[in-house]
């Protein structure tokens, strides 16, 4: 099973619509948003393009209306977590959230989940900077920003569940 992996869209519908057609064209079976989706009609905008792919994803430090997106993401059946949480897939646990603090910070928190935890992956967004490296087998991921606001760069990642290959994308 593929996973796409995206993180800070920060409403940029132009990159997100080519994220998702890539990956869609990739054929990932599910989305993985590490947040800061930021406006629900971005969501709706992502509901038009991937139809019965499932997403999920957890709240980022600049979504804004969370009682609308939890609503749309309900109602498409899709999930939307407040707080960072374990997603099970194919027997695959992956820590997800979206970061706090600084970029230092976060990447020291998810290094520190991935000691700690019984999961396969930490994946994390917050720091719009691409991030990969294998914590005592446990591998700890951030695909980068999907606005290509602040680094000029539009990323994403793939994660296959049974070999747990990841890869970073650059649109």
């Amino acid at each position: 099973m593929l996973i796409g992996v995206i993180s800070d869209t920060h409403d940029n519908v132009f990159s997100t619509e080519k994220i998702l057609k890539e990956l869609l064209n990739q054929g990932v079976n599910a989305i993985i948003h590490l947040g800061d989706i930021v406006s629900p009609f971005t969501v709706k905008t992502m509901k038009k393009l991937l139809g019965d792919v499932k997403v999920i994803a957890v709240k980022g430090n600049n979504d804004g209306d969370v009682y609308l997106l939890t609503t749309l993401f309900r109602n498409y059946g899709w999930i939307f977590s407040q707080e960072p949480f374990i997603y099970e897939v194919n027997g695959r646990r992956f820590f997800l959230l979206h970061g706090l603090s600084d970029a230092t910070f976060t990447l020291d928190v998810a290094r520190a989940l991935a000691e700690t935890l019984r999961v396969d992956a930490v994946l994390f967004g917050h720091t719009h900077q691409p991030h990969f490296e294998d914590v005592n087998g446990v591998i700890v991921f951030n695909p980068g920003e999907g606005c290509g606001y602040l680094t000029g760069k539009v990323s994403y990642g793939v994660i296959d569940t049974v070999s747990l290959e990841t890869k970073i994308y650059y649109v």
